[in-house]
């Protein structure tokens, strides 16, 4: 079975309690209605993906449920999701199967029910173990929450692998407030996984209406979180796989690194993105308008674009330089027409060698720790450009 012929899936549940200040993401309150009708629209949505020859000659790999708060769903939903859409796939090959969860919605009951229908990899959104920072950022749980269902010795063997999400330069948060929410992560020994991402401020969230008065940190105090979580997660003994990402040998995420290295992925349900080369598309951000055209039997897709040589080159470049696989030189040829080692760029990657951001391993320009805090950077200067052409 070769890799070209994997497919992941994303399925997205836009559910929660109530909105966390900083969520970008397309997310609507909990209706009991709304969620069953939902649930209905996500089978029949892949059912028209299924009779698509595009995804009829793929294998699907990898799974992953997201949201949204996906473990907001009661037993019953859980259920009707399996009967709806999970018993339609065929799960043969699947290799990975991940499921967020949120601590105030998770039980052991709803846990072994995952681990039972093939879920293989939870993830849990913590984002702080401090009191302070879990309240500016709207949290549902608690600190105390938190660790006890981490250390609930009933998850113990029901998966392959626990991980758990963090958010570093929140408002007021100190590499010391930091410091003491990694430690007590890394108490639990079950924790296999961690992903750490900044803090971004979007404008369409309360901390965007907001974002004049609120007390984040420095720049530089930020760049000492990054390095501060690098050093906590080496002690701990995972490795850094891209820049938000660490895991212990063995236990990365492989739907993630299939998203980064240009791997077909289809999308289900309202807001959820698909990709398939070179086309990529995405639903409709609102559930109400999904389920009816679902149930119509209309697409709910409202964007779609084919990308050329140069918006698959730049993501190739920016993908790349933040995470440990790097940019292959003959994949970026056989992708996009273009050579990577050429047209000016020779002279910034020698510069960006030198300076011990990037390292060339068989034809593989692979980013340090430190290159990967500045991959923006070197992917403005990597970037192809239109040529312009004058009579």
């Amino acid at each position: 079975m070769s890799p070209d012929n994997f497919l992941s899936i994303y399925i997205h549940i836009p559910f929660c309690i109530r909105k966390c200040r900083y969520c970008d993401f397309y997310s609507i309150p909990f209706d009991v209605s709304l969620v069953y009708r939902y649930i209905e629209a996500l089978g029949k949505e892949w059912e028209m993906y299924e009779s698509n020859p595009l995804i009829k000659e793929k294998t699907v790999y990898t799974i992953y449920i997201g949201g949204g708060t996906p473990s907001i769903l009661d037993i019953q939903m859980w259920k009707k999701l399996d009967e709806a859409l999970f018993s339609k796939i065929n799960m043969s090959d699947v290799k990975e199967w991940s499921l967020e969860c949120n601590p105030e919605s998770f039980s052991i009951e709803k846990g072994e029910m995952y681990a039972d229908t093939g879920v293989t990899r939870l993830t849990f959104g913590v984002q702080s173990l401090n009191r302070r920072e879990l309240s500016i950022c709207g949290r549902a749980h608690s600190a105390d929450r938190a660790l006890e269902t981490l250390n609930d010795s009933g998850l113990d063997g029901l998966f392959n692998s626990i991980g758990v999400d963090l958010i570093y330069s929140l408002p007021g948060q100190t590499p010391e407030t930091l410091d003491n929410t990694l430690s007590k992560v890394f108490s639990v020994p079950i924790i296999k996984h961690l992903s750490a991402y900044e803090l971004t401020i979007a404008q369409d969230t309360t901390f965007g209406r907001h974002s004049k008065r609120l007390p984040v940190p420095s720049e530089e105090l930020s760049v000492q979180m990054y390095e501060l979580i690098g050093k906590r997660c080496n002690r701990r003994g995972m490795r850094q796989y891209e820049i938000s990402n660490y895991a212990m040998p063995g236990y990365e995420s492989l739907h993630n690194k299939a998203y980064w290295s240009h791997k077909p992925y289809i999308g289900l349900g309202a807001s959820a993105h698909s990709y398939i080369h070179p086309k990529r598309w995405s639903n409709a951000a609102d559930a109400e308008s999904y389920i009816s055209k679902i149930f119509d039997g209309r697409s709910a897709v409202n964007f779609e674009e084919t990308l050329g040589p140069l918006e698959i080159a730049a993501e190739m470049i920016f993908l790349g330089l933040r995470s440990e696989g790097g940019i292959n030189e003959k994949e970026f040829a056989a992708h996009t027409g273009i050579e990577f080692y050429a047209d000016g760029r020779e002279k910034m990657l020698d510069e960006y060698s030198s300076s011990g951001f990037l390292e060339k391993r068989d034809g593989i320009w692979i980013p340090s720790p430190k290159g990967m805090l500045f991959a923006d950077m070197m992917a403005r200067g990597l970037i192809p450009r239109k040529k312009n052409h004058t009579a």
